[in-house]
């Protein structure tokens, strides 16, 4: 490696590696359940891995081998969220196995590329000092930092939106054709990532607005991006609008959780503003506020892609009615490169004064990252218990015959119903498919496929699962029909006895009473019926092997 390479990558690396360290001892491993998605992100991945397995056989009939094995294990993120996260995520777990920590070092892994794009953005725009400093607060920021250590596509996205960017801004200063193809191909990767991607159409518009370039687009170098990127695109858009496109328009209108509001609410305008503290932290957020207002005055130029970063972000997520901290991640390399330059307003043109506050600002948003996790023993939340409730079910369960479970951890079941039975042979029954519909918060969707204890009951036993595993009590979403299915458990001894108690071993107060009973249902049914379709609600239809 050439010297000047070495010494311009040292403390970058140093910053990055530090991080990893801090990650190491503040974020156990544990097992998925971070907002349900990160289980089925994680076991969608188990699926693209098993699908490279079954080559040529899941090939040959990709639907019908995708709705065979949802029907088996009912924890996948296909088609809800897009496929790119799922690809390198499967490869990865083809080549390493599928435990939950390949697929955090996955997550890792984009971790890392996001922040060697963000300290060569940050470079080129305002030097080696500020961005080191600007690094050292993006990877701390809470929202950064926290959300790097589940498996969810958030992290994934803004390191792609920040290489997209890189290049794009690359191409503005130096209009080399390279990086015009790769800022294209870049920005389509992340739109397949995660839909929000699609914030990269306003912030090209805006960024070349504030530069006065709208004649760039017509470029060659450009067209033959945007072609290459459109044909890696739309067709996957427009299929998932075919197939998601009520559920699309479902979360945009009405939001499906609990902090949903409405279509271009105007809460929702003051909304996001009001989440920088829970994002960055107060010490950067009222930093980053001096940088734009001194950025917007004096270096209106230099700072010209963060404003379009921050603009773009606002007008992508303000519409949606469903305001969350977490949409608006891809403004916080903007925030971090402000959050310095208002901590440099005072001892600017003092280089040792600079890079004291420089050091002062990152220290602070780490001891407000790091300081609230002492109220959950010095780690972020985790969570034991489904895979020993999985793997006590398998080790008497006869595999003639499914299981069936009931709570938020569904996911995390299944995938260690999965990890445990290379095999394939058992079956995982999912109550909020079977008894009743959930479409990820009862506001958002609720239906119920039996109306009483005796239809509950009449349900069990058409189905005829070996084990049903229960959360109690029920965490977050309590039903009337997850209330039924407990009672129609308790209620017939003679049906159904409890195997086993298993305390879920956690740091997360909201888990922290919950159990897992284990039933076993004693009278078998020798005329039961397979499962063969499923309702999604988000798809608007169900899933059939038929």
């Amino acid at each position: 490696m050439p010297r000047a390479l070495l010494r311009a990558a040292w403390q970058p690396a140093m910053v990055l590696g530090g991080l990893v360290v801090l990650h190491m001892c503040f974020c156990p491993v544990g097992e998925p359940f971070k907002n349900g998605d990160e289980t089925r992100h994680v076991m969608t991945g188990v699926f693209v891995r098993d699908a490279l397995t079954d080559l040529p056989a899941s090939a040959a009939d990709p639907r019908g081998y995708a709705a065979k094995y949802y029907v088996q294990y009912p924890a996948l993120g296909i088609i809800i969220w897009p496929p790119f996260f799922y690809a390198v995520e499967g490869l990865t777990m083809w080549a390493f196995g599928t435990s939950y920590l390949v697929a955090r070092l996955v997550v890792y892994a984009f971790a890392m590329l996001g922040g060697v794009y963000a300290y060569r953005l940050f470079c080129r725009t305002h030097g080696r000092t500020v961005a080191l400093a600007a690094l050292g607060v993006l990877g701390l920021a809470p929202l950064v930092f926290m959300y790097s250590a589940y498996v969810l596509l958030e992290v994934p996205t803004l390191a792609l939106v920040l290489a997209a960017v890189f290049h794009f801004e690359r191409y503005l200063g130096d209009e080399r054709a390279r990086d015009a193809v790769l800022a294209c191909l870049l920005a389509a990767l992340a739109a397949l990532t995660r839909f929000d991607g699609v914030l990269l159409l306003p912030f090209v518009l805006l960024r070349l607005g504030f530069a006065r370039r709208f004649g760039l687009l017509v470029r060659r170098p450009v067209v033959i991006g945007l072609v290459l990127a459109l044909l890696l695109t739309v067709p996957y858009y427009l299929f998932t609008w075919k197939v998601y496109g009520t559920g699309i328009h479902h979360s945009a209108t009405s939001g499906t959780g609990n902090r949903a509001t409405s279509w271009l609410d105007p809460r929702n305008f003051y909304l996001y503003p009001s989440f920088l503290p829970e994002q960055v932290g107060w010490s950067a957020a009222a930093s980053a506020v001096a940088g734009l207002v001194y950025g917007l005055w004096a270096e209106r130029k230099r700072c010209g892609v963060y404003f379009a970063l921050l603009a773009a972000t606002y007008l992508t997520f303000v519409p949606l009615a469903e305001p969350e901290p977490r949409h608006a991640i891809y403004w916080v390399p903007a925030l971090a490169v402000f959050a310095v330059e208002g901590a440099l307003l005072l001892p600017r043109g003092h280089t040792r004064w600079e890079v004291a506050a420089c050091v002062a600002l990152v220290g602070w948003v780490g001891v407000e990252t790091i300081g609230p996790l002492s109220a959950t023993g010095w780690t972020s939340h985790y969570i034991y218990g489904t895979e020993e409730a999985a793997g006590r079910v398998l080790a008497k369960a006869s595999g003639e015959r499914p299981v069936l479970y009931d709570g938020q951890l569904n996911g995390a079941f299944i995938y260690a119903v999965r990890r445990r039975d290379p095999e394939r042979r058992a079956t995982v029954l999912r109550a909020d498919k079977l008894l009743y519909s959930v479409y990820s918060d009862p506001q958002g969707g609720y239906e119920e496929y039996a109306k009483s204890d005796a239809e509950a009951a009449a349900l069990l036993h058409r189905y005829d699962p070996e084990f049903v595993v229960v959360e109690e009590p029920q965490v977050f979403i309590q039903t009337a029909a997850g209330d039924r299915l407990r009672r129609v458990l308790q209620n017939n001894p003679a049906e159904y006895a409890i195997e086993e108690t298993i305390p879920l071993r956690t740091n997360y107060e909201n888990y922290a009473a919950c159990r897992l009973l284990v039933y076993r249902k004693l009278r078998a049914n020798p005329n039961r019926t397979p499962v063969t379709e499923l309702p999604v609600l988000a798809l608007g239809g169900r899933v059939t092997t038929r």
